[in-house]
C-alpha cells in the first residue's frame, strides 16, 4: 500500500472516529472501519428509535449513510486504495451532515430568550 494512500485512510479513520464520538458513540483508540461501521450502525438504530423528533429521526438516517459506506470500505478491505477512501469520505459527509442537523436542537445557553 502507498504510504500517501496509508497516511490519507488513518487520518480520515481518525477523522470518522472523532465524529461519531460528537453524536454519541464511544471513544476507540486505533480505529479499524469495521469498528466504525459498527459504532455508526448502533447509533443510528438509537436515533431512529428515538422519541425526541424528525430532526433527531433525520440524523439517524444520515448515521445509516455512514455505517453502509464503512461497510463497503471494509469489505473492500486493502484493494482499490482510492475506492476505499472514496467510501471513506462519504461517510464524512453523511457524519458531517448528521452534526450539522444536531447544532439546529442545541439548547439556548441560560438566560437567554429562545427566538419567537
Amino acid at each position: 500500500m502507498s504510504t500517501w494512500w496509508d497516511t490519507r485512510r488513518n487520518a480520515r479513520l481518525a477523522e470518522l472516529a472523532s465524529m461519531l464520538e460528537f453524536l454519541g458513540a464511544e471513544p476507540v483508540d486505533d480505529p479499524g472501519v469495521g469498528e466504525l461501521a459498527h459504532a455508526a450502525e448502533a447509533l443510528a438504530e438509537e436515533y431512529r428509535t428515538s422519541d425526541r423528533g424528525h430532526t433527531v429521526h433525520r440524523t439517524g438516517g444520515l448515521l445509516q449513510q455512514a455505517a453502509t459506506a464503512l461497510h463497503t470500505a471494509d469489505r473492500l478491505r486493502g484493494t482499490l486504495i482510492p475506492v476505499v477512501n472514496h467510501h471513506l469520505r462519504c461517510a464524512a459527509v453523511a457524519l458531517s451532515h448528521a452534526r450539522s442537523c444536531l447544532h439546529g436542537l442545541a439548547l439556548p445557553a441560560a438566560g437567554t430568550v429562545p427566538p419567537a
